[in-house]
C-alpha cells in the first residue's frame, strides 16, 4: 500500500463496520453475547478506516491531499454520529450520568440526539460513498481531478440533506397532529345478499331518499339505490327534497336532510348519511351493510336469540372486566344487526325445564362450568322438536362439553390444537402455536362465503376438536364444515410443543353443521308455536364449534383483510335462521387496516432501506459503465 492512496478495501470495511453496528444495536440488542462483540467490531472497523484516511491525507500532497482530507472528514463525521447514538443507548447513557433525567426530559433528549446522529450519519455516508466512486478510477493516476470528486461529494450531500429534510418534515407533521387523507373513496354497491333479500319480498319495498337537489352525497347515494332498483325491480326508489315534500317527510318521520328511509307497509327504518361529503364518506363506503341491516328489520319481524347464563359463559363476562377480549359484545352486536332480540336463558328462564317457545336460536358460548343433567335434557328436547342452536365449546373449562356435543351425535376432544407453521403471533413463544387459523371449508352454506372469498381465514385460540359418535343417529346430517390445516396436533401435556409419541400431526374437525328433518306434528302449527317465520325449514339445525374464542371480541372486533370470523358468525346465524338464500359477503369500499407480522415488517424494512437504494445505485453504475465503454469505443 502506498501512502499516497487509501486502499480500495477501506470503504467496504467502513460500511461493513456500520452494518455490524446496526445488527448489534438494532437486530440483537437483547442478546448481550452477540450485541457486545458485533458493536465493538463495528466501531473498531470505522475508527481504523478513519485513522487510515487521516494518515494518507497527511502523507500526500496537491489535489490528492484535498480529496483524501475530504474523505477523512466525512469518515470522522460518521464516527461522531455513532458516538452520538451511543449517548442515547443503554448502558452508555447511564455511564454518562444521564439516567436521572425526568421522563419528559429524557424523551426530548432522545428525540434531539436521534435526529442529530441520523442527519450526521446520512451526511457522512452518502457523500463518502459517491466521492469514493469518483475517486476509484483515479487511484493509480498521477494526478487527481479534485473538481470531479468535489462534484460527487456535493451530490451526495444534496441527497443526504434532501432525505433529512423529508424525514424531519414528516416527524414535525406527526408531532404537530397534521394529517392528510389520500385514501381511496368509492360508494359501495348492492351485494348479492342484499339483492336477494329484496327479491324475496312478496310486496314492494319503498325507498325514500331525502337530499337537497344539488348535492354530491345525493349523487353517490342515488348511484347505489338506482343499481339496486335495476337488479331488484320490486325496490321502488324515490329521490325527494325534504323541503318540497313536507307531508312525505312527516310520514317518514324525517326531520333532516341526508336520510334514506325503507318502508314496507307500516314498518319504517331509516339510514342517516348526511349531506357533507367529508363526514359522509365513511357511511357511503359502508352503505351496503347499513342498508342490509335496515332491510332485515323491515323484511321480517324481530326474532329472539337466547344466550345461556350461569355456567361461566362468554356472555357472562363483563366487557370492562376482561381486557383480553374474552367477552361477547361482538356477537351481541351481530345478533342485533340480524334483527334478533338478545335475552338471557338460565334456570329462572326455563333452562332446567323447557326452552321458551319464542326461541329462534339458543346460543351456548363456552361454558366453563358443567350444565346440570336437566339443562342438557332441556336443550336436547328443544333441538329434537326442530330447534336451532349454536354450541361453542371451551376446552379450557370444567364444563361437560362431551354431553353438549352429544346432543347432536358428536364427541368433543379437549386436547388443545397447535400448529408450529401456521399460527398467529401474540407472545412470540410456544404458546402462539395454539392460535391457529384455517381456510379449509366445505361447501356447506354456513361457510360458503368464506370458501368463495378464499383470502379470509377462521381464527381459533386454544381450540379442541370434534368427531362423530360411533352410535350417532344415522338420520343426522353431519357436515364437518371447517377443518384444521395440515401439520396440526392435539397438545396433551400443555406445553404447546410436539414432544410425545401420542401427539401426531394431522387434520382435525373444528366445526360441525348438523341438521335433521323433523316430522310436522298433526294439528300443530310449528310457526305459530315457536314464533318463527313459516318459510323456515321444519328441521333441527345446530352448529357446533370447538372453540368459543373464535366468537369472542378478540376476534370479532379485530377487523383486518384476512379475518373471516365475523363473516362466519353472520352466515352461521343465517343458516340457523333458515335464511341461507341471503348468505354472502357485504360489499364495502372502506379502507381495511393493513396488518403484517413482525417478520414481514422486517423484510419490508430491509427491502426499503437497503434493497431499493441498492437497485437504484446498481442501475446507475451499470448505465455509467456502458456510457464510458461506448465513449472509449468511439475514440478508438
Amino acid at each position: 500500500m502506498s501512502a499516497k492512496n487509501t486502499p480500495t478495501w477501506a470503504l467496504p470495511l467502513y460500511l461493513g463496520g456500520l452494518l455490524l453496528l446496526f445488527i448489534g444495536e438494532r437486530i440483537v440488542p437483547d442478546i448481550t453475547a452477540a450485541r457486545v462483540p458485533l458493536s465493538v467490531l463495528g466501531l473498531a472497523a470505522i475508527v481504523v478506516v478513519t485513522g487510515l484516511r487521516w494518515w494518507v491525507a497527511l502523507a500526500t500532497d496537491e489535489q490528492r491531499k484535498t480529496a483524501e482530507r475530504t474523505m477523512a472528514i466525512l469518515s470522522t463525521a460518521g464516527v461522531l454520529a455513532v458516538l452520538a447514538y451511543f449517548a442515547t443507548a443503554e448502558p452508555v447513557r447511564d455511564w454518562l450520568g444521564l439516567g436521572d433525567m425526568s421522563v419528559a426530559t429524557r424523551r426530548r433528549y432522545d428525540a434531539a440526539m436521534t435526529a442529530g446522529w441520523v442527519v450526521v450519519m446520512l451526511g457522512a455516508v452518502l457523500p463518502q460513498l459517491m466521492g469514493e466512486i469518483a475517486l476509484y478510477p483515479m487511484r493509480r493516476a498521477a494526478h487527481v481531478e479534485w473538481r470531479r470528486v468535489r462534484g460527487a461529494v456535493y451530490a451526495g450531500l444534496t441527497l443526504a440533506m434532501a432525505a433529512s429534510y423529508g424525514s424531519l418534515a414528516v416527524y414535525i407533521a406527526g408531532e404537530s397532529g397534521i394529517r392528510a387523507d389520500y385514501s381511496y373513496f368509492k360508494t359501495s354497491r348492492p351485494s348479492e345478499p342484499t339483492v336477494a333479500m329484496v327479491r324475496s319480498m312478496t310486496d314492494d319495498l319503498r325507498v325514500l331518499a331525502f337530499f337537497p337537489p344539488v348535492n354530491e352525497v345525493r349523487e353517490q347515494a342515488a348511484t347505489y339505490l338506482m343499481e339496486l332498483q335495476k337488479r331488484a325491480p320490486n325496490a321502488k326508489v324515490e329521490m325527494h327534497d325534504r323541503l318540497l315534500a313536507p307531508g312525505l317527510a312527516k310520514e317518514a318521520r324525517v326531520t333532516q336532510d341526508g336520510v334514506i328511509v325503507l318502508m314496507r307497509g307500516q314498518q319504517k327504518e331509516s339510514i342517516t348519511i348526511g349531506t357533507e361529503m367529508k363526514t359522509a364518506q365513511v357511511r357511503l363506503k359502508q352503505l351496503d351493510g347499513e342498508f342490509q341491516k335496515a332491510l332485515t328489520k323491515v323484511l321480517r319481524p324481530q326474532r329472539t336469540a337466547y344466550l345461556t347464563v350461569g355456567h361461566g359463559e362468554l356472555n357472562d363476562t363483563k366487557v370492562d372486566a376482561d381486557p383480553t377480549g374474552r367477552s361477547a359484545r361482538g356477537i351481541r352486536e351481530l345478533l342485533e344487526m340480524q334483527n334478533y332480540a338478545v335475552r338471557d336463558l338460565g334456570l329462572v328462564q326455563g333452562l332446567g325445564r323447557e326452552i321458551p317457545d319464542d326461541a329462534t336460536i339458543v346460543l351456548v358460548l363456552g361454558p366453563t362450568e358443567p350444565f346440570a343433567p336437566e339443562e342438557v335434557a332441556a336443550l336436547q328436547r328443544y333441538v329434537a322438536r326442530g330447534g336451532h342452536a349454536l354450541l361453542a365449546l371451551d376446552p379450557e373449562g370444567k364444563a361437560n362439553n362431551d354431553d353438549l356435543a352429544g346432543i347432536v351425535g358428536l364427541t368433543f376432544k379437549p386436547g388443545i390444537l397447535c400448529n408450529a407453521e401456521n399460527h398467529a403471533v401474540r407472545r412470540r413463544n410456544d404458546s402462539d402455536n395454539a392460535i391457529i387459523f384455517t381456510n379449509r371449508f366445505s361447501s356447506h352454506p354456513s361457510v360458503s362465503t368464506l370458501g368463495r372469498l378464499g383470502t379470509r381465514a377462521l381464527f381459533l385460540i386454544n381450540a379442541g376438536s370434534l368427531d362423530k359418535k360411533k352410535d350417532a343417529d344415522p338420520s343426522l346430517k353431519i357436515d364437518f364444515a371447517v377443518k384444521s390445516l395440515p401439520g396440526t396436533w392435539a397438545d396433551e401435556n400443555g406445553n404447546f410443543t410436539l414432544d410425545t409419541p401420542s401427539e401426531t400431526k394431522g387434520m382435525f374437525n373444528l366445526m360441525a353443521a348438523v341438521s335433521k328433518a323433523v316430522p310436522q306434528q298433526p294439528g300443530k302449527d310449528k310457526a305459530a308455536a315457536t314464533g318463527k317465520d313459516k318459510k323456515e325449514p321444519n328441521e333441527e339445525r345446530v352448529v357446533v364449534l370447538s372453540d368459543v374464542d373464535a366468537l369472542s371480541d378478540a376476534t370479532l372486533l379485530n377487523p383486518s383483510n384476512y379475518n373471516g370470523n365475523p363473516q362466519f358468525v353472520v352466515d352461521a346465524l343465517r343458516w340457523l335462521g333458515g335464511e341461507e338464500s341471503f348468505i354472502g359477503a357485504v360489499n364495502s369500499t372502506e379502507d381495511v387496516r393493513i396488518e403484517h407480522t413482525k417478520q414481514k415488517d422486517k423484510v419490508y424494512f430491509y427491502l426499503t432501506i437497503f434493497g431499493a437504494p441498492a437497485l437504484v445505485l446498481g442501475l446507475g453504475l451499470t448505465l455509467t459503465r456502458r456510457s464510458r465503454r461506448a465513449g472509449e469505443g468511439s475514440k478508438s
